[in-house]
C-alpha cells in the first residue's frame, strides 16, 4: 500500500457517528496540514582526534519519509558539554541530501560534543524538534573539580493512560536514573500495611513495568531498590471514577486496545460518546466511536496494515475532551530493504566492492553513504540511525541513550522494549486545542529554498532590470526594481565566499555597469546559538508525564543568561572545569577571522614574530630571514624563496606574491603571520612551507565598493571533497582509532546497484561498513556488515 501526501482518514463508527465538534476541527487541520521535516545526519564516525575532520552527509526527509522536496537549507552547528557553539555550518540540500563538514584543526579541546541539525521550518514544532547526536574528541582532558553533591536519584511512574482508576487493573511503567544515566533497579508495591502486593525489576536501560489492582480508599508506595540504596516514592492516587486505556501489540496482525472501567464508571456513564483517534503527527488512520460501553473490558481490534512504519499515537476522547493517551509501535514489511555487499575484484592496490539493494519486490535505486572502518574499531558506536531517526525520534519527547538499539534485528527483544520506552511517554496535550497544536501548529517559520541579496541603486536610474552575475559571467538571477531605487534577488543558490555583481541589462541583452551601489548588509548577521543540556544529559518528568526537553536557542552577545532548571549557564562554569583553554578558544576565533581569506586556514599554524624585530624599521624581509630564508634565483632566471634543504611560498591577505614582487612591508602593519609547513620529499630532500600574511587592515576595506565583485556573507558552506587523513598512511595511531574510508555519494543505478573501491591494503585484516540512507520512495537504509 502507498501512501499519499495527503491526509487518509478512516471512519469506522460501530456505534455512533463520531461527536460532530471533534470531527470538525479534524477537518479543520486537514485544510492547511503541516509537513513534519525529519533530518538524520550520517557522520564518518563518532569519535575523533583534535586535529580531525568530522565528514557527514545529511538526510531531509518529509513526514513519510520521502526525500523533502520542500527543504534546501540544513543548519548543522557543534555544541560543547555546556551548550556553546563551536562550529556552524549551512547545509545545501538537493533530492533531500547535503554533504559537509567541521574541520577541528586543534581549535576544540578533548571531551564531549553534540551534533546538531534542523531545517527552519522544524522550528514550528518547538525548538526542541531537532536532530542531535553525541560526538566525542579523543585526548586528554582537563582535571574537574570534583562535585559536592552525592548520587542523584530519579523515580519515575507512568500510569499506562495518564491516570490510575481504582477497583480496575492498572499497568505502570517505571524509570529509574542515577545521576542522569539509566540503571538496573528491582522493587516492589507496597500498601499501607506493609504487605508487598507485586513486584518488578528493569527490563532495558533502567526502564521497567508492573500491574496491580488499586484497591478503593487504598494507598500504596513503590519501593525501588538501587544497587544497596533503598528508594520510596508514592504510587500517584487513583480517580474514583474513570477510563483505562490498554494497549497490547505483542499480535503481528492486529492491534488490540483495551477499554477498562470500574462498577462505578459503568453504571454511572457521564459522556454521551467514547472516540478513539489513531495518528500520526498530521496523518489520521482510523476514527472510532463508541456510543455507550456495554461491559466493564471494550476490546478494539485493528489490523496493522492500515498504518504507516514508525511510532503512532492513540487518543481517547469522552465527547471532545481527550481523557487518555497511549503511544504505539508498527513496523511492516512495506518498506522492507535488503542490502548485499560482496567482493567483485580484486587488484594489486584494490579491492572493488559490489552493493545491491532491494525493496520488498523490486531492486531499489537509493542514495547512500558509507563509513568504512577496521573491524575492530571503536570509532564506531552507532547509536543514531536514519530508522531511529525518522521512525522514533520525532515521536518521542525526552532524552533516549540508544535509539539504534531498537532497530537492530539482532536485538531479539527490540520491540518488546520500545514497547517500554513509549509506555513511558507522557501527554502530547491535556486538551482538544493542545493535540491539534501539536500535531498542526501555526506557521511561523517558512521553508527555506535559498538566498536573498538586497540593496539600493544610489544614482540615477538607467534601466529597471538588473541581472546577478557570478565569476563565470553568467546571468545567475534577474530581478526589477522596487520603489524606483531597491532590489531583491531571491531564492539564489550561492556559497559564503562566493563574489557576484550586479547589473543593469536592456531589452536587447545588453548588460551595463551601475556606477554606485549600496548593498543591504543586516540580513547577514545570524544570531549565535546555544544549545540547553539538561544538566543530567536526560529529560526529567514528572508523574503527569510532562516532560522537559533538550532544545536550542538564539541569542546574541546582548542577550542574558538566566537560570533555567535542568540546564547550566556559562556564568556558573568555574573556569578551571570548562574543556577549552584560552588556547582553544584563541585559534577558533582565528580560524573564522580569515577563513574568509585563505580557505584552508585550518592548516595553518601561528609563527611567534622575535623581539628583535619589534621595532620601526623591519619589514616582512626581515622576518623571512630570521627564519632562514632568503631571495633566490633559479638557472632559468626565476626568483624563489630558499633556504637550506627548504623553499617557502608567501600570500599576503590570501593573495599568493611572486618573491621578486615582495612589498616593502612594515611588520607594525602586520596583524598576523601563519605557516603551514607542507613536509618533507626525500626525493628532493627539501621542505616545503607556505606563509600566510595579514595586515592590519585587511579586513576592514570596504567590499561593497559598486560593481567591483560583492563576496556573498549569507550562503552555503562548500563541501570538500573527502580525503584520507595524513596520520592514516603514516600508520602512527592504532587502527581501531582510524576511518578507513567515507563514501558519503552512493548511489545505486535503476538496478539497485553501484561498484566502490578502496585501499587493497586496508582491507586485510577485516572491514566494517556503516551504511545509511533512503530511497525517492521512502524505502530507508541501514546496515551494519563485517567483513573478514
Amino acid at each position: 500500500m502507498k501512501f499519499p501526501h495527503s491526509l487518509l482518514l478512516v471512519f469506522w463508527c460501530t456505534f455512533s457517528v463520531a461527536q460532530s465538534s471533534l470531527i470538525e476541527q479534524l477537518h479543520a487541520m486537514q485544510i492547511n496540514p503541516r509537513l513534519k521535516e525529519k533530518v538524520y545526519v550520517h557522520t564518518n564516525k563518532t569519535t575523533y582526534f583534535p586535529d580531525d575532520i568530522i565528514w557527514f552527509k545529511a538526510y531531509v526527509g518529509d513526514s513519510i519519509n520521502y526525500p523533502s522536496a520542500r527543504t534546501k537549507i540544513l543548519e548543522v552547528r557543534l555544541f560543547d558539554e555546556n551548550g556553546d557553539q563551536m562550529f556552524a555550518r549551512t547545509i545545501s540540500i538537493t533530492d533531500g541530501t547535503g554533504l559537509g563538514q567541521f574541520e577541528l584543526n586543534d581549535a576544540i579541546a578533548p571531551g564531549t560534543y553534540y551534533l546538531q541539525a534542523r531545517t527552519n521550518y522544524m522550528r514550528n514544532f518547538g525548538e526542541e524538534y531537532q536532530y542531535l547526536q553525541e560526538i566525542t574528541i579523543l585526548g586528554e582532558k582537563a582535571l574537574n573539580i570534583p562535585k559536592k553533591e552525592g548520587p542523584i536519584y530519579d523515580i519515575q511512574l507512568f500510569p499506562e493512560s495518564g491516570d490510575l482508576v481504582e477497583d480496575i487493573e492498572n499497568k505502570l511503567g517505571i524509570k529509574a536514573l542515577l545521576n542522569g544515566k539509566s540503571i538496573d533497579f528491582k522493587g516492589s508495591i507496597i500498601n499501607e500495611e506493609g504487605e508487598t502486593i507485586t513486584t518488578f525489576q528493569s527490563e532495558h536501560e533502567g526502564l521497567g513495568r508492573f500491574s496491580f489492582v488499586y484497591k478503593k480508599g487504598e494507598t500504596y508506595r513503590a519501593r525501588i531498590k538501587v544497587k544497596d540504596t533503598v528508594l520510596e516514592q508514592a504510587v500517584p492516587a487513583a480517580s474514583e471514577k474513570g477510563v483505562v486505556l490498554s494497549i497490547d501489540n505483542s499480535d503481528e496482525e492486529f492491534l488490540h486496545v483495551y477499554l477498562k472501567v470500574n462498577e462505578a464508571t459503568f453504571y454511572n456513564q457521564i459522556y454521551s460518546n467514547y472516540t478513539l483517534l489513531y495518528h500520526q503527527d498530521r496523518q489520521l488512520f482510523q476514527l472510532y466511536s463508541v456510543a455507550r460501553l456495554d461491559s466493564v473490558t471494550s476490546s478494539i481490534k485493528t489490523k496493522k496494515d492500515i498504518f504507516l512504519d514508525g511510532v503512532h499515537t492513540l487518543t481517547l476522547f469522552a465527547d471532545d475532551r481527550p481523557i487518555a493517551q497511549r503511544k504505539f509501535y508498527i513496523e511492516t514489511d512495506r518498506k522492507k530493504t535488503l542490502i548485499f555487499l560482496e567482493k567483485s575484484k580484486i587488484d594489486a592496490d584494490s579491492v572493488t566492492y559490489r552493493l545491491l539493494s532491494r525493496g520488498k519486490k523490486n531492486n531499489l535505486s537509493a542514495d547512500l553513504s558509507i563509513s568504512i572502518l577496521h573491524k575492530k574499531s571503536k570509532v564506531a558506536d552507532l547509536k543514531n540511525t536514519i530508522k531511529s531517526a525518522f521512525l522514533l525520534r520525532p515521536h518521542v519527547r525526552g532524552y533516549i541513550e540508544n535509539p539504534a538499539y531498537y532497530f537492530d534485528i539482532e536485538n531479539e527483544k527490540r520491540k518488546e522494549h520500545l514497547d517500554l520506552l513509549l509506555l513511558t511517554q507522557g501527554w502530547t496535550g491535556y486538551t482538544l486545542d493542545e493535540i491539534i497544536k501539536e500535531i498542526n501548529p501555526i506557521e511561523k517559520y517558512a521553508f527555506e529554498t535559498g538566498f536573498e541579496l538586497k540593496g539600493k541603486i544610489k544614482e540615477e536610474i538607467k534601466r529597471k532590470k538588473l541581472v546577478l552575475i557570478p565569476n563565470d559571467f553568467r546571468i545567475m538571477d534577474k530581478a526589477k526594481l522596487q520603489d524606483k531605487s531597491t532590489f531583491v534577488f531571491q531564492d539564489l543558490d550561492v556559497f559564503k565566499g562566493d563574489t557576484v555583481r550586479v547589473a543593469y541589462q536592456n531589452w536587447l541583452g545588453k548588460i551595463s555597469r551601475p556606477l554606485k551601489i549600496e548593498y543591504d548588509t543586516t540580513t547577514y548577521s545570524k544570531n549565535r546559538y546555544r544549545l540547553s543540556i539538561a544538566a543530567n544529559e536526560n529529560y526529567k518528568a514528572d508523574h503527569s508525564g510532562k516532560t522537559a526537553q533538550n532544545g536550542i536557542t538564539g541569542w546574541t552577545d546582548d542577550t542574558p543568561f538566566e537560570n533555567v532548571d535542568g540546564t547550566i549557564d556559562l556564568d556558573e562554569v568555574i573556569v578551571t572545569e570548562r574543556k577549552r583553554s584560552e588556547q582553544y578558544v584563541q585559534r577558533r576565533k582565528t580560524i573564522k577571522k580569515y577563513e574568509p581569506l585563505v580557505s584552508d586556514i585550518g592548516k595553518y599554524y601561528n609563527v611567534p614574530l622575535p623581539e628583535v624585530l619589534n621595532n620601526s624599521d623591519s619589514n616582512l624581509m626581515d622576518f623571512l630571514v630570521n627564519e632562514g630564508f632568503s631571495l633566490k634565483t633559479t638557472g632559468t632566471g626565476h626568483s624563489y624563496l630558499g633556504g637550506h634543504r627548504k623553499v617557502a611560498f608567501l600570500s599576503i591577505n590570501g593573495r599568493p606574491i611572486r618573491p621578486e614582487r615582495l612589498p616593502n612591508l612594515q611588520i607594525k602593519d602586520i596583524e598576523n603571520i601563519m605557516v603551514n609547513n607542507l613536509g618533507f620529499n626525500p626525493a628532493t630532500q627539501i621542505s616545503t612551507m607556505i606563509f600566510q600574511v595579514f595586515t592590519s587592515d585587511a579586513l576592514g576595506q570596504n567590499k561593497n565598493t559598486l560593481y567591483d565583485k560583492f563576496v556573498i556573507k549569507n550562503g552555503f558552506h562548500r563541501a570538500k571533497k573527502y580525503y584520507t587523513p595524513l596520520y592514516v598512511f603514516e600508520r602512527s595511531r592504532p587502527l581501531e582509532l582510524i576511518e578507513v574510508d567515507w563514501k558519503p555519494n552512493v548511489i545505486t543505478n535503476k538496478k539497485g546497484e553501484v561498484s566502490f573501491k578502496i585501499v587493497r591494503k586496508d582491507s586485510e585484516n577485516g572491514l566494517l561498513f556503516e551504511i545509511q540512507g533512503f530511497s525517492n520512495e521512502g524505502h530507508l537504509i541501514s546496515k551494519t556488515i563485517l567483513t573478514d
